[in-house]
C-alpha cells in the first residue's frame, strides 16, 4: 500500500488555508462519527413543570384519579367562567368515567394521562413502562374519544427510566411549579391564597378535581377571578407552550 504525503510548501497560501479548513472540518466529522455511521445524539429528555416568558399568562391544570362528585362541580364552574384547562386522567378512573371524559373533551378542556404510581429502576424496566404507558394512551382515547399527547406523573416523581419511556410512547411530560395544595382540604380560602399569592409569568398550576379534592369546587371560582385581577390569562398546557418554552425549572 503507498503512502502519500501533501506537501503545502507548494501550494500559494489562500489555497493552503483553503486545504487546512476542510482538513480540520473532516477530521472533526470523523471524530464524531460512530462506528455504525451514524452521529451520536445525547439530547436529555425533560419533565416540563413551567414555561419561560414574560407574559401574564399560566396553565390551569387538574389531576383526576378517582371517585365521580367533583369532577362535574368543576367542570360546571369552568364552563360558567368560560374557561379552558387542562385534565391529567388516570386511565383507570377514565374506563370507569367515560361519559366524564367525554365531558371533558365535549367541552374544549384539554386531555392529558395521568400515571397513578411512583417509577423506580426496582419496580419498572423501559419495555414494561412503555407497555404500560401505550395501554393507558389506548384506554384513556376509547374513553374520551381524545388520543393525549401530554403526560403527568400524578405523585409529582419522576426519573429518567420514566422520562425515556413517555417520550418513546409519543408523550411531553408536564408537572407544575405551583400546587393549589388542595387535595389536603386546607380550606377555601387558602386554596385560592396558595394560587394566587404564589402565580408567575409561565406557571402550570395543579388543581385537583378527584373526590378527595372537596373543596376544590367552592374555591375554583376565587381562583379564577383573582388570578384575571392580577392580569393574568388562563390558557392549557398547550397554549402555554406555544407562548413560552418549556424548562424544568
Amino acid at each position: 500500500m503507498k503512502t502519500y504525503f501533501l506537501d503545502l510548501s507548494k501550494i500559494k497560501k489562500p489555497m493552503q488555508a483553503v486545504l487546512l479548513v476542510g482538513l480540520t472540518a473532516f477530521i472533526f466529522t470523523v471524530a464524531l462519527v460512530q462506528p455504525d455511521g451514524i452521529l451520536p445524539v445525547h439530547a436529555k429528555h425533560q419533565a416540563i413543570c413551567k414555561a419561560r416568558t414574560s407574559h401574564k399568562v399560566v396553565a390551569l391544570t387538574f389531576n383526576i384519579s378517582w371517585g365521580g362528585k367533583v369532577p362535574g362541580p368543576v367542570l360546571d364552574t369552568l364552563k360558567t367562567q368560560n374557561q379552558q384547562a387542562t385534565f391529567f386522567i388516570s386511565s383507570a378512573w377514565a374506563q370507569k368515567y367515560p361519559q366524564l371524559a367525554r365531558r371533558i373533551a365535549a367541552e374544549g378542556h384539554e386531555i392529558g394521562s395521568s400515571l397513578d404510581r411512583q417509577v423506580t429502576p426496582d419496580n419498572s424496566t423501559a419495555a414494561e413502562l412503555n407497555e404500560e404507558l401505550l395501554t393507558m394512551k389506548e384506554i384513556t382515547c376509547q374513553a374520551s374519544g381524545v388520543t393525549p399527547t401530554l403526560l403527568r406523573i400524578s405523585h409529582g416523581e419522576w426519573n429518567e427510566l420514566f422520562l425515556s419511556a413517555a417520550a418513546e410512547a409519543g408523550y411531553t411530560v408536564v408537572q407544575w411549579n405551583l400546587n393549589s395544595m388542595d387535595i389536603q382540604t386546607p380550606g377555601k380560602d387558602n386554596i385560592v391564597n396558595n394560587v394566587v399569592k404564589g402565580v408567575q409569568p409561565g406557571s402550570i398550576i395543579l388543581m385537583n378535581a378527584s373526590d378527595t379534592a372537596s373543596q376544590t369546587p367552592g374555591a375554583l371560582s376565587d381562583v379564577i377571578a383573582g388570578l384575571r385581577a392580577e392580569g393574568y390569562e388562563l390558557v392549557t398546557v398547550s397554549s402555554l407552550l406555544k407562548i413560552g418554552q418549556g424548562v424544568t425549572d
